[in-house]
């Protein structure tokens, strides 16, 4: 499974890539080719939609680390997809399935980013490691991932990160996926979500949030 990256320590976790990000943006406009970045989409109805306290007890229970918990998928807003299919421009949910056993698995849908949505991806690349060369470790995974998605987020949303309403969310190779034989994932995935919790509405991009 993918490692998913956001929300706790949001400014120190971005500072270091603020420093960065002058010095990186050469290189990611460089790499054209390995690069997904979301296209324009038609003008709708944007805003995020925070959660209501009044009825923050009857949802309590249905959650757990933040994500919805249901009981089957029949309940589920959209497709289910692989987060590794997940593309530039297209926006989702997560949710966590009971299996039994208080045991629990994570899905993600695809949806239409019209709608109430989690999260919507703004910019994907590839980590320029060969094949066959061992995994940089999770630390220098996240940073080097957080300085790429930091530097296109105040071009996509419109707002400087610091001062935006949205979170950095990311999608990074594991040890485990790194090392597959069949996969050997490489992609970093960047995606906007509400910074305080809540969910999103409509696309946004140059949304100014």
């Amino acid at each position: 499974m993918l490692r998913r990256s956001s929300r706790s320590g949001r400014a120190g976790r971005f500072l270091a890539a603020a420093i960065a990000a002058v010095a990186l943006a050469g290189a990611v406009a460089a790499c054209g080719e390995q690069e997904e970045e979301a296209g324009p989409d038609e003008l709708a109805p944007v805003r995020i939609l925070r959660p209501d306290p009044e009825a923050a007890g009857d949802t309590q229970t249905q959650r757990r680390d933040r994500l919805p918990v249901v009981e089957g998928t029949d309940r589920l807003e959209g497709l289910i997809v692989n987060p590794y299919d997940l593309e530039a421009g297209q926006c989702f949910n997560t949710y966590l399935t009971l299996l039994g056993d208080n045991t629990f698995e994570e899905l993600t849908t695809l949806v239409d980013c019209a709608g109430p949505h989690d999260g919507e991806v703004y910019f994907q690349v590839f980590h320029p490691a060969e094949a066959g060369e061992p995994y940089p470790g999770p630390d220098e995974m996240l940073n080097w991932a957080q300085q790429h998605c930091y530097a296109r987020f105040e071009g996509f949303v419109g707002q400087e990160y610091e001062l935006s309403e949205l979170d950095i969310g990311i999608l990074h190779p594991t040890e485990l996926t790194w090392s597959d034989p069949i996969g050997r994932h490489r992609e970093v995935t960047c995606y906007v979500e509400a910074w305080r919790g809540g969910r999103l509405l409509g696309s946004m991009r140059l949304s100014g949030f």
